[in-house]
């Protein structure tokens, strides 16, 4: 029957979802910091870019804060309401954010556009510099350190978090290259075209940062649909089911699995025959006990259903 290993049964694993609570913690706070910051300062210098990196910011704190609820819900786990755990919240939150995301930067080309269209915008080019130099130190110094600290952790809403603070640090060095050709081209008496770097900076970035709300989005229906896990995961299975069915002479093996969030679900259906030494339902659980001891290492919750049967039609 399904055996699934609970997380507070390790304390590695409690540990660890302990360092992701503070992680997303301190993603929410140092977020709202430079979005009230870039709002107030892009108003002031009436750059757009600015403003919808203070939106952007503003729209990654909300999208923390559900991170955070969604991530101390499924810490709770099984309950009689949800028999199979609540990680599914973990690929739905994902593809809210992919949805919040990509529908800011589809609002903000628009706008762009229109700006483009009309001859560009007049912006405070010294203080624009300023304010993009300030957000790519300070973006780049939050995404490093999560980077090295959610490699030490399995979480794909860390993963994302971390990500976020990637595409600000990328976001923020493009306008404050952007901004620096505006005050070459001012200095140059070339004022009509430096108008037209503000709304093509934003048009530009939405375009690009369009890619990692769609990379989210599939992520998360993948997880949702329960389609097969990565690769890699996938091959890791299989060698172990492959190592099991030799060394217990089983005829034959046949293997589903998916990923859901922190849960790795594995259902296994071995073919029982002349050649198999497990016969007992003490070496049938041995079997159970070696699969989840070699798959432990991967840092999933493990829901673990392998059975046993004489009829391959039952297997397949």
């Amino acid at each position: 029957m399904p055996r699934r290993v609970q997380p507070d049964q390790y304390p590695e694993r409690v540990k660890n979802s302990r360092t992701v609570t503070r992680l997303i913690l301190l993603s929410i706070w140092v977020a709202l910091f430079w979005a009230a910051a870039a709002i107030v300062w892009g108003l002031s210098v009436s750059s757009q870019m600015i403003v919808f990196d203070g939106l952007y910011s503003l729209i990654s704190v909300l999208l923390s804060t559900l991170s955070l609820l969604a991530f101390r819900v499924i810490r709770k786990g099984q309950s009689k309401r949800f028999p199979f755990g609540r990680d599914a919240l973990e690929p739905l939150t994902i593809i809210v954010k992919a949805i919040a995301i990509g529908s800011l930067c589809v609002y903000a080309l628009i706008v762009a556009v229109m700006d483009l269209l009309a001859g560009g915008r007049d912006i405070d080019t010294g203080w624009a510099v300023a304010y993009a130099a300030a957000a790519t130190t300070g973006c780049g110094i939050v995404a490093f350190y999560l980077h090295r600290k959610q490699r030490a952790v399995r979480s794909d809403l860390l993963r994302a978090e971390t990500t976020q603070w990637l595409m600000d640090t990328v976001l923020s060095a493009g306008v404050l290259a952007g901004f620096i050709l505006a005050v070459i081209l001012e200095r140059l008496g070339h004022e009509a075209a430096a108008n037209y770097i503000d709304p093509a900076m934003v048009a530009l970035v939405c375009l690009l940062f369009l890619v990692m709300p769609a990379r989210l989005l599939g992520q998360g229906l993948r997880e949702v649909l329960q389609m097969a896990p990565p690769a890699d995961i996938e091959g890791r299975l299989r060698n172990c089911i492959d190592a099991i069915e030799q060394r217990y002479g089983f005829d034959d093996s046949y293997l589903r699995s998916t990923k859901i969030g922190g849960q790795l679900v594995l259902e296994v259906d071995f073919v029982v025959g002349e050649e198999t030494s497990a016969r007992s339902v003490e070496s049938l659980d041995t079997i159970r006990q070696d699969i989840t001891d070699d798959l432990g290492d991967l840092g999933y919750d493990l829901w673990l259903s392998a059975s046993f049967t004489g009829d391959r039609r039952w297997a397949e």
